[in-house]
């Protein structure tokens, strides 16, 4: 049984999680040597077969029932990495979400801190006579000529390199192998400097004495310059002319030395913050605000677009930091991060973090120490940022959080940031704030029968430039049938009011945005003639139609990337009626720059925002009107605030209903409502359009109403009669193999056993449904089987099957395409 304290005094036994490259989920038990004194949290070195290995402290225990139990190596840290509240999280992300437990310990470690197990492989100096193997050959040659190298550096290099072979070369004298572990990734950055060690004045007349013999001295310049900065870069002692013997000779003199010092990598450099006062709360975000602090624990904040939810998430802040404590706030896109750092850093820009994807690793690894040493007390950040080393936590802030982008897909823990951060929340006493406009069905469940409390904000505010506030208008929404426009002889993309409204924003000055849930130029080539559809050969899905170079057209596959060149007739029956189907961010791009000459048209998607810094282009270009018409996808949903947006136009709004996915429709409502939300959110009135052939879809008649709570009652009932969240939980496995046949086997097998265990448990629960193929069957040449769980638990059934390489577990799945 593992000990509650958290140093390990007279306990002899450590429990430690092991960088072993397998997937367990439960830490190794080593025994602690005499006169090592450890910590929870504290990383360790830790023998592992005939490997040392990387670990990090969990707990301590006084016995074990283990028969033999090795000691702990050594220690790699003298301070441990993570707290005892972190390593609360970590056991429960590895129970919870069935998660191996190293997998779960990564995520709270600094980036590039893991140490791989590697294989050395060196020379000898005095081998024996060269074997008689051509390949064994090779390889001494290989080593003679580069010395101690790695495993896998030989194999690239020799080929035909296998363990066995090299042991036996050991064994014959003409070798070593070694088992260690290879150096960190990512370690901090430091610079070269120089500094004077004499008064500035004496420096100063040294220069001169040396420039009266020789005005062009470098020494003179060099003197003049350290004794205006007191110290440089080498970098910039360079740009002043000097080289090594300069400076050797001043340092000989007594004028300078040399030294090193760490360097902030940091990703705010370019931000440059004006402070800004607060806005007056209104009185409603006021008496949230107030609810929230004076209550504490978790609150669902249920508030319409442009409610000034964030100014009460800015005033929760202030008083979270005033009281000595630190708080994270999420926002759920990457895309979302630079107005968010703006509005933050504005009111706490000296204290502020950001944790995210786009980030280079050494910026990560700079924030995340400066956030365990207090440094900074707030974090800002996407899902990841849950698990920054904050101290004293005192509120997390989940804005929108209904987006699944808070549910890790790949790699494992595939965890959910929302119920992550309620459990962490729980360990340290910390208020969680859940802000969103169309909350998801789940978390409003639970405001409903009183799990967690709910407060409202339900009429829309404006900003005005003396820091008040005042009641602003929802954008009229028109839900436009397209069949009326087909009827009417429009075959355009735009319906005739889309297109009119829009006309009327560029004579006005004002941005819209068009909106499509779907890359590429169509969602499909097809031949009228013989039916042709290009279909992805490692993945068996449609591929679209890819217009980025419009001289060089292609059809692309959006799961593997795979692509060719598009053919101008058929290559089935050579038809010249080959034609796309249905509409991507590619052909509205290309629509709408047609249609409106003059208008300047950009567009916004994952295809576009790959390079680092491009999302803070984007919305730099917006904020400073350089874009008169966006188009993009979700990204263009969530949480955008600008001042000119007047017209949004949902061009296809059917894509994404019929999918077989419980959350279909819910997706389908939240993401209408967010991109509608855009606009108006100022003194002008905003518009938006919505196209669709099913005009009486729940999801689009309650998105056209602002109706969340109609949707609401819809959507709760549905989910009640067929047994879905909230009224079950679900865990999906997901099996893939190259071979179609051996993969429905296996998952029958497991299918099989899961049914068998819960039978022989007496358990009526949960329902095990499968195996079935995947939704895209084939993804990369692989074929993929699920299995579906339903039930109270069902993770706990799942927890007593052992699964083997290939198989993928998804508690609490975002999606089950």
């Amino acid at each position: 049984m593992s000990s509650e304290t958290t140093a390990s005094g007279t306990a002899r036994y450590v429990d430690v999680a092991v960088n072993t490259g397998q997937p367990s989920r439960d830490p190794f038990t080593y025994e602690v040597p005499p006169g090592m004194a450890l910590e929870v949290g504290q990383a360790v070195f830790v023998p592992f077969g005939p490997r040392i290995l990387q670990g990090i402290t969990m707990g301590f225990r006084e016995s074990t029932d283990l028969d033999a139990v090795r000691p702990v190596d050594a220690v790699a840290d003298p301070e441990p990495v993570l707290d005892s509240v972190h390593i609360a999280l970590l056991r429960w992300l590895a129970e919870t979400y069935l998660a191996p437990l190293w997998d779960c310990v990564s995520t709270c470690l600094p980036p590039g801190y893991g140490q791989k197990p590697v294989t050395m492989v060196s020379p000898v100096d005095l081998p024996p006579l060269l074997p008689i193997y051509p390949k064994d050959q090779k390889i001494l040659r290989f080593l003679a000529e580069h010395g101690r190298v790695t495993l896998d550096a030989l194999r690239e290099s020799a080929g035909g390199v296998t363990l066995p072979r090299l042991q036996r070369l050991q064994r014959e004298g003409y070798l070593t192998v070694a088992q260690g572990l290879a150096r960190p990734t990512v370690q901090p950055k430091f610079e070269r400097r120089v500094a004077l060690t004499r008064t500035a004045a004496e420096a100063e007349a040294r220069a001169a004495e040396i420039a009266a013999k020789a005005p062009r001295s470098v020494d003179a310049r060099l003197l003049r310059l350290l004794a205006a900065e007191g110290d440089v870069s080498l970098a910039i002692a360079r740009e002043a002319g000097a080289q090594p013997g300069h400076l050797k000779r001043l340092e000989s003199e007594g004028w300078l030395h040399a030294f090193e010092r760490q360097v902030l990598r940091d990703p705010l450099l370019d931000y440059r913050f004006t402070e800004r006062h607060p806005l007056v709360l209104t009185e409603a975000q006021a008496a949230v605000a107030a609810t929230i602090s004076a209550a504490g624990g978790t609150f669902l904040l249920h508030g319409i677009t442009g409610a000034g939810k964030t100014e009460v998430y800015l005033d929760l802040v202030r008083r979270t930091l005033e009281a000595g404590k630190s708080a994270i706030v999420l926002v759920p896109e990457i895309g979302l991060t630079p107005q968010a750092i703006r509005r933050y850093g504005e009111r706490f820009g000296e204290t502020l973090a950001v944790f995210h994807s786009a980030l280079g690793a050494g910026e990560l690894y700079d924030q995340w120490h400066r956030v365990q040493r207090g440094e900074s007390r707030l974090v800002l950040g996407s899902r990841s940022a849950v698990f920054a080393p904050v101290r004293d936590l005192g509120l997390v802030v989940l804005d929108e959080e209904h987006e699944w982008s808070y549910k890790q897909a790949d790699p494992v823990p595939r965890y959910h940031a929302r119920e992550t951060a309620e459990e962490l929340c729980r360990l340290t006493g910390a208020t969680l704030v859940l802000g969103s406009a169309t909350p998801d069905i789940v978390t409003y469940h639970r405001s409903e029968t009183g799990r967690i409390s709910r407060v409202e904000l339900l009429e829309r505010v404006v900003p005005g430039d003396d820091g008040t506030t005042r009641p602003g208008v929802l954008p009229d929404i028109s839900v436009v049938d397209m069949r009326e426009e087909l009827k009417d002889g429009n075959r355009g993309i735009f319906s005739r009011p889309l297109r009119r409204a829009l006309a009327s924003a560029l004579r006005a000055g004002e941005q819209s945005i068009l909106f499509v849930n779907r890359r590429g130029s169509a969602r499909f080539m097809l031949c009228r003639d013989c039916g042709h559809l290009p279909i992805c050969p490692a993945c068996e899905l449609a591929m679209s139609l890819d217009m980025s170079d419009p001289n060089h057209p292609k059809v692309t596959c959006h799961s593997c990337g795979r692509g060719h060149r598009l053919e101008e007739r058929c290559p089935r029956c050579d038809s010249a009626r080959y034609r796309p189907f249905g509409v991507g961010t590619q052909r509205i791009e290309v629509e709408a720059k047609l249609a409106f000459p003059g208008a300047r048209v950009a567009r916004w998607d994952s295809d576009v925002a790959t390079r680092k810094g491009s999302h803070e282009r984007i919305v730099r270009a917006l904020e400073d009107r350089e874009i008169d018409i966006l188009v993009g996808t979700q990204m263009l949903a969530k949480g955008l605030d600008l001042p000119e947006l007047t017209v949004v136009g949902v061009v296809d709004a059917d894509v994404g209903l019929s999918l077989p996915d419980y959350h279909a429709h819910e997706r389908a409502f939240q993401l209408l409502s967010q991109v509608a939300g855009r606009a108006g959110r100022r003194d002008r009135e905003g518009q938006v359009f919505i196209q669709t052939y099913d005009p009486e879809a729940p999801p689009i008649q309650c998105a056209a109403n602002h109706d969340y709570r109609g949707f609401y009652e819809h959507e709760i009932a549905h989910r009640r009669r067929a047994g879905y969240p909230p009224f079950s939980r679900l865990v999906r496995l997901l099996y893939h193999h190259s071979n179609r046949e051996h993969g429905l086997a296996e998952a029958s097998r497991v299918a099989s056993e899961l049914r068998l265990r819960r039978d022989t448990a007496g358990r009526a629960e949960p329902d095990v449904l499968g195996p079935t193929q995947a939704f895209i069957p084939r993804i990369r040449g692989q074929h993929r089987w699920q299995i579906l769980l339903r039930g109270r638990h069902p993770g706990s059934l799942v927890a007593t099957v052992r699964l083997g390489q290939g198989w993928a577990v998804d508690v609490d799945p975002a999606s089950l395409l």
